[in-house]
């Protein structure tokens, strides 16, 4: 680990699950524990969405989960009051959803609301993107339909940050190689919505082994001047700021790179520039 970067640099991580939703291990207070631990000053839980009908219950918590999931966090506020724990949600988009989002979205305190496709409707059986055999499209109609399912939800402007937005690639398949177009679309979507996009180090330790998106993505999104934020993605304790040392030293690279904080679904934007260590 670069010592010096995380000694000179506010470290965020604005992506955190807990074992709320059933697929993750860990309570909230031991995530903000490991935080701690490696210096991470703000977090931000976001705990998959509840859907009322049921769907998908084995990954996310039930509605009558979310208000316990709010009051312990906002419990654990007042106990570690120098650390910033925010209150989110990784709320799924999927066409046909979207008044059921916007009535959920607007009953909590959230700090921050990160778009997913997980889902694409159009496909059969459970339409799940990591799925490909649901459907018999070529891989390059495959990545369309997920882009295109994309730029509906970044239109409906209920969401703030673009949550793995090249999750659906495969790996030795680099989405830039057969839709270029299609990123670009997105990419010009999120500008014109005012809204971040997420790096996250997640598939650092997954068997795609790069970041989403990848850094050719992260530059293309820096040249529209469309701000970043940087999670983990965690679904243990000890995966919280997973390789944002390595991935620190990547971004440097990107001296236009604007990283956003956000406060009560405001975000506010500071860029990235290399430390001076000489002292």
């Amino acid at each position: 680990m670069n010592l010096s970067l995380w000694y000179f640099l506010e470290m965020h991580d604005y992506h955190i699950h807990t074992s709320l939703c059933k697929h993750a291990e860990g309570e909230i207070e031991a995530y903000i524990e490991s935080a701690m631990d490696k210096g991470i000053t703000e977090i931000c839980f976001t705990d998959h969405i509840p859907f009322a009908d049921g769907f998908d219950s084995e990954h996310r918590m039930s509605p009558s989960d979310f208000n316990r999931y709010v009051e312990k966090i906002e419990l654990l506020r007042g106990k570690y009051r120098h650390m910033t724990i925010m209150i989110g949600i990784e709320a799924d988009y999927i066409e046909g959803n979207e008044d059921y989002l916007r009535k959920f979205l607007s009953g909590y305190p959230f700090d921050l609301v990160i778009m997913a496709i997980h889902f694409i409707k159009k496909w059969t059986d459970k339409q799940w993107v990591f799925s490909y055999e649901y459907t018999e499209q070529t891989l390059e109609h495959q990545y369309r339909d997920y882009f295109d399912a994309m730029i509906k939800g970044i239109k409906t402007g209920l969401f703030d940050v673009v949550g793995h937005l090249d999750i659906i690639k495969r790996p030795g398949y680099p989405v830039l190689n057969t839709n270029r177009t299609d990123v670009v679309s997105v990419l010009d979507a999120v500008q014109a919505a005012g809204m971040c996009i997420e790096l996250n180090t997640s598939g650092l330790r997954k068997h795609v082994n790069s970041p989403y998106p990848v850094l050719e993505i992260v530059q293309m999104g820096v040249e529209k001047g469309i701000p970043f934020v940087l999670s983990s993605d965690a679904h243990k304790p000890e995966q919280v700021g997973d390789f944002f040392d390595d991935i620190f030293n990547e971004l440097f690279r990107f001296p236009d790179l604007e990283l956003a904080q956000y406060r009560q679904r405001i975000a506010t934007h500071h860029k990235i520039a290399q430390p001076n260590l000489e002292y």
